[in-house]
């Protein structure tokens, strides 16, 4: 038996087209564009939203000088920001340590035994990340 390749109806490449995963620049480049503005707006606005509450927190206390007070907005900032970094540090570390198991359990130690490649691959990613995360900077 000989095998026919068959040609696509417009119709079917049309179909294949709507579904395909390739996605066109201008898509992409919308896509990243969005992804930057979102990221970014906390980073503009934060400092001045916690000056604000904590001006409105101290306006009530009148014996408070305005020296006391901009040490007290400074001492929240650092807070909020020492918070924000802490936060960002275990999402990162977490998110790092999920795409290295995932990538040496999958592609670099796949042909050895589930059980071999769990413990090479959890404990050298974990290793690593450690190396990483307390290293100077």
């Amino acid at each position: 038996m000989t095998s026919k390749s068959k040609a696509f109806t417009k119709e079917e490449e049309l179909l294949l087209q709507d579904f395909s995963r390739n996605v066109s620049t201008k898509s992409s480049a919308l896509f990243y564009g969005n992804a930057f503005i979102v990221s970014a707006i906390p980073i503009l606005k934060r400092e001045d939203a916690v000056t604000r509450d904590m001006s409105k927190t101290l306006a009530e206390d009148k014996k408070m000088s305005k020296k006391e007070k901009d040490e007290r907005i400074l001492w929240k900032k650092n807070e909020v920001a020492d918070y924000e970094a802490t936060t960002f540090s275990l999402f990162y570390n977490n998110a790092l340590f999920l795409a290295v198991v995932i990538f040496t359990s999958f592609y670099i130690l796949k042909t050895f035994t589930p059980a071999f490649n769990y413990i090479l691959s959890v404990g050298g990613t974990s290793a690593l990340l450690a190396l990483l995360s307390t290293g100077s900077q």
